[in-house]
């Protein structure tokens, strides 16, 4: 294998005088190959893709309720869930003057493997982030689009749906969300390192 200097010196030697044969300059072009060839690139950080997602068959809630989802990323670094919700039965259990808006979707068998992709990624259990989806749902016969604040988190191997966050301001009880559904994207990156923020 050819070295730079080596390479260097063969091309410093070319002469400018047009007395250089096809030879001398095919063999600096050949070693230039060779060197080039032969040089690594700078190593960098082993990039790992996946991506999980519902087929043509979505999962289903203990309520019946329906989720499409699409998990794609790279592995430590970055996620992305979109997905496709549908509530068509809520939940009617209440602690503490709260109803239950929390909703938890089973991933596929084939797609439980994401939780380890995930877990570098995103805290696990408990709702961290919060952010808006837009939620349609029907009043008085006409559809009627509404941001909805949601976390969306992961535990043990269900996805969960935490609309908690409803209050009505007379007794301090959380309101039930109507019935509706959601198309949304969201991303996760967790440059934390898992550290909770309080």
């Amino acid at each position: 294998m050819a070295t730079r200097t080596q390479v260097e010196a063969k091309i410093a030697g070319i002469n400018d005088g047009g007395n250089n044969t096809a030879a001398e300059v095919r063999d600096v072009l050949s070693n230039l190959l060779d060197y080039t060839e032969n040089v690594p690139f700078p190593s960098v950080q082993e990039i790992e893709f996946f991506h999980f997602w519902t087929d043509d068959k979505p999962v289903l809630d203990k309520l019946q309720n329906v989720l499409w989802y699409s998990i794609k990323g790279i592995k430590d670094q970055w996620i992305n869930l979109t997905f496709n919700i549908e509530i068509n039965k809520t939940s009617t259990s209440a602690t503490s003057n709260a109803s239950s808006n929390v909703y938890a979707f089973p991933l596929q068998d084939k797609d439980l493997k994401v939780i380890e992709y995930l877990k570098n990624i995103v805290l696990l259990n408990e709702p961290s982030v919060r952010f808006l989806i837009p939620y349609t749902t029907m009043l008085n016969e006409q559809l009627i689009d509404y941001p909805l604040s949601t976390s969306i988190y992961f535990q043990e191997n269900n996805i969960v749906f935490d609309f908690n966050n409803n209050l009505m301001i007379k007794n301090n009880s959380e309101l039930g969300i109507a019935t509706g559904k959601a198309t949304s994207s969201v991303s996760f990156h967790y440059p934390f390192s898992g550290k909770k923020f309080k």
